[in-house]
């Protein structure tokens, strides 16, 4: 099954095809973090990162207190993965806006790169 282009962006990074965009998610885990619980009212916006042959899917919270991709793929740095989602922090921080300048270097980092240090869902929230 092919990957939707319809309302994304299209990005080539190393001979590869990628569609990518920005997509508001669930209510705001970090809020209810801050405000113990009771702020259901924001929304997270997510980077969603997607090669043509979905063997790359990356999902990045922007608010998140410490970066991290969620990788939902079947590769990731050059790996097989295990198909279930995974953490990553990642090893740099996000610009205000997201540009394709900041895309190419998400997806350099996460098909190049070596060593992503793994993380689990609650731990992403203690820093």
């Amino acid at each position: 099954m092919a990957v939707r282009k319809k309302s994304r962006r299209k990005i080539v990074c190393g001979g590869k095809n990628y569609v990518w965009y920005v997509l508001a998610g669930d209510r705001d885990y970090w809020t209810r973090v801050a405000e113990g619980g009771s702020g259901w009212a924001w929304e997270t916006p997510f980077l969603h990162v997607i090669s043509e042959d979905k063997t790359l899917i990356l999902t990045i919270p922007l608010n998140a207190p410490k970066p991290y991709a969620v990788s939902k793929g079947r590769r990731f740095q050059g790996k097989k993965t295990s198909g279930r989602w995974e953490r990553y922090f990642l090893p740099f921080s996000l610009p205000e806006a997201i540009t394709p300048k900041t895309v190419a270097e998400i997806v350099e980092w996460a098909e190049r790169g070596e060593n992503a240090v793994k993380t689990e869902y609650g731990e992403v929230a203690r820093f």
